[in-house]
């Protein structure tokens, strides 16, 4: 006669929860289009090729050898190295708002050669430009947007700390109100 047998239900258990695991990590990757879209950050792996500073109306072109642009983006790097926020934010860029961009606020443009990735639940594309607005429309929030050829998209990231790239421009000579509360 043969002794019943103990009933396993831990490694069934354990089988359940690994697979469970799996199944909504690969539903974010596809979702994202990113492996690594739990780490929330910006994988910046070169400084941009160009900068672009607009205040009230006035360009300022920033290239490598320019005067603050290593310390520019270098600060845009490090703000740029974790967000705030999971998802897009549901903010866009008006035909207005890009008219006071031009002529009435402080905004930091930023150019790259090849697409940057990001790292976050949220499906981003692949942008090659960045504009960040610190003085006028959503400024006090920390959103990037982001766009591609000239095009600016739909829906922003939030940096979770832009006072690196607030005090380089402060440095400049630039003032925004948005300084004082960066610290």
């Amino acid at each position: 006669m043969e002794e019943p047998r103990n009933i396993k239900i831990i490694e069934p258990f354990i089988v359940l929860v690994v697979i469970a695991g799996a199944i909504v990590y690969l539903l974010n990757v596809f979702n994202s289009g990113s492996w690594l879209w739990f780490q929330g950050k910006a994988t910046v792996l070169e400084p941009p090729t160009r900068i672009v500073i607009i205040n009230d109306g006035e360009a300022v072109v920033l290239q490598p050898g320019s005067d603050y642009f290593n310390e520019l983006s270098e600060a845009a790097v490090q703000a740029l190295s974790k967000f705030g926020n999971t998802d897009l934010v549901s903010i866009g860029l008006s035909e207005q708002t890009l008219t006071d961009y031009a002529e009435n606020s402080l905004v930091v443009e930023l150019y790259f050669d090849k697409p940057l990735q990001f790292n976050t639940l949220a499906r981003t594309g692949e942008p090659t430009q960045l504009l960040i607005p610190v003085d006028g429309r959503h400024a006090a929030g920390g959103y990037v947007f982001r766009g591609a050829q000239g095009e600016w998209w739909f829906g922003a990231v939030r940096m979770a700390d832009p006072s690196p790239l607030y005090v380089v421009l402060q440095q400049m000579g630039y003032q925004a109100a948005v300084f004082q509360s960066a610290g």
